[in-house]
Formats: C-alpha cells, sequence, structure tokens
C-alpha cells in the first residue's frame, strides 16, 4: 500500500521547527475549506491561551518557502491571531 508521504512526495526526513508563517503557502488543491465557524473561534482561543499544540505539516519547496500539507486550521488560527511563526514538522 502507497504511504501518504509517497502520494505526496515527500522525502522521509522529518523534524521539528519554527516556520515563518509567512513562508507557508496553502496546498494547492486542498479538498477541505477552512471554516470562520465557532469552532475557529475556540481554536483560536485555544492557541491564545495555549500555544499551538500539535505541529503543522509541511514540506520544503525550492524557493526556500514551505507547502502545507497538514493543519490547515492551525495556520489560519495563528494568522488571526497575528503570530509570526508556527512550530512545523517539516517532512
Amino acid at each position: 500500500m502507497t504511504s501518504i508521504d509517497e502520494l505526496l512526495c515527500v522525502p522521509s526526513v522529518a523534524g521539528c521547527d519554527e516556520i515563518e508563517v509567512a513562508k507557508i503557502r496553502p496546498f494547492k488543491d486542498h479538498p477541505f475549506k477552512v471554516l470562520d465557524d465557532e469552532k475557529m473561534h475556540e481554536l483560536v482561543e485555544s492557541i491564545m491561551l495555549n500555544g499551538v499544540l500539535v505541529p503543522v505539516t509541511v514540506r520544503p519547496l525550492e524557493d526556500g518557502e514551505y507547502e502545507m500539507i497538514s493543519g490547515h486550521r492551525r495556520l489560519f488560527a495563528v494568522k488571526e491571531i497575528g503570530l509570526e511563526r508556527i512550530p512545523a514538522i517539516v517532512k
């Protein structure tokens, strides 16, 4: 069975880092929409109180930026708060 990393052409090396939010591009054709609803407001409040507990997952691009793989809602919430960096697993 093909792994998700193989499907997304993601290298197997991973590490957690703090990445500038401005350097993260959305995943093209992401199938889910991030809604600015009550659940999002709860996530924003949680991140304001506790920080980002689960890092987002990104992959590096050739130009030094990153493409979002997972964690679109957390990224949206961090942008709403105005944070400049987010914990990320780079794959």
